[in-house]
């Protein structure tokens, strides 16, 4: 394999690598310098920090190009998605990739919305990945946990989906999480299952979840053993379909950063900041986080959530 000058035409993604944390993000980035030497570009952008265009050729003269990137979504490959040797080349690539001593390297990133920053790279051998934000803590007058309305209350006390029959998703939508989470993860997604039914006309399971979300331009991809995908991808699906807005990326980032949120709170999966009020979001919880002990102040959060982001259901 060689690192090659070149572009890719009619590419797209097909394969994003999902490493267990920022450490290896630096090692697999550290990996490549070792093999290709500096990148084809990079920048101090941490949406668009790098990328190499690789040219791999197999043993009876088989050709393809393909390249990695470090993006929005973090470290991907791009390629002809439509071609089988491209996908096994790239599989091959990112194995022989991982088992590379990474070559010493020093970078610091920034997030243009928010002013976050990554500090990561490598000294013989050893990786680090430091990620901080200006936006440490928020004023509780402006952001604090409002206090329920009748109606609201009401609400959520009369959403019974006991007897749904969910064969196939009963990790997700049986699931309490009482044992392992402050936070009442059944109100919280009770109340969006119900109005996405509504629109629906039916109970949703997790496939009309996959299909929404698809149909709007979401990544929902998950399964039994990434639940926290599961409930960000209900989320975002929700605040998109079931909140009043006009439609842009500025919108479609905010439902991203929303239900990142969510999944933060339940599952303890944080991730970084999209966009500032993704920030302001994630103070807010770090803010309350140890307050949040009962299906009352959880419904509290919940609404300040929509408050900071300025949603305004449909329904409800």
């Amino acid at each position: 394999m060689n690192k090659k000058n070149t572009s890719i035409d009619d590419g797209s993604s097909i394969l994003s690598l999902e490493l267990e944390n920022g450490e290896a993000i630096a090692r697999f980035r550290g990996s490549l310098l070792a093999l290709f030497g500096e990148p084809n570009y990079k920048t101090s952008d941490a949406e668009n920090a790098f990328q190499y265009s690789i040219s791999a050729i197999d043993k009876i003269g088989n050709s393809c190009v393909f390249s990695i990137y470090q993006g929005p979504s973090g470290l991907g490959i791009e390629g002809k998605e439509d071609d089988d040797s491209v996908l096994q080349a790239v599989q091959f690539f990112v194995k022989h990739v991982t088992e590379v001593v990474p070559a010493d390297f020093d970078e610091k990133l920034v997030y243009g919305d928010t002013g976050s920053t990554i500090e990561y790279g490598c000294k013989n051998g050893a990786c680090y990945y430091i990620e901080s934000s200006p936006i440490t803590s928020i004023k509780n007058d402006k952001h604090r946990l409002p206090d329920l309305t009748t109606p609201q209350w009401n609400e959520i006390n009369e959403i019974d989906f006991t007897g749904v029959k969910d064969p196939d998703d009963s990790w997700f939508w049986k699931e309490d999480l009482l044992h392992s989470s402050t936070i009442h993860f059944p109100s919280i997604r009770d109340l969006m299952r119900k109005d996405l039914s509504l629109i629906v006309g039916k109970p949703i399971g997790l496939d009309e979840v996959k299909r929404i979300g698809h149909e709007e331009g979401f990544n929902t991809e998950f399964d039994a053993g990434k639940p926290e995908m599961a409930l960000n991808a209900l989320a975002e699906v929700w605040a998109w379909k079931t909140t009043a807005g006009k439609t842009s990326q500025k919108r479609r980032l905010d439902c991203s950063s929303f239900a990142w949120t969510i999944s933060r709170a339940v599952y303890g999966f944080y991730g970084g900041n999209l966009n500032k009020n993704h920030a302001l979001a994630n103070a807010l919880y770090d803010e309350h986080e140890d307050l949040i002990s009962s299906q009352e102040d959880t419904l509290r959060f919940f609404y300040a959530l929509l408050n900071l982001f300025k949603f305004k259901r449909l329904k409800g």
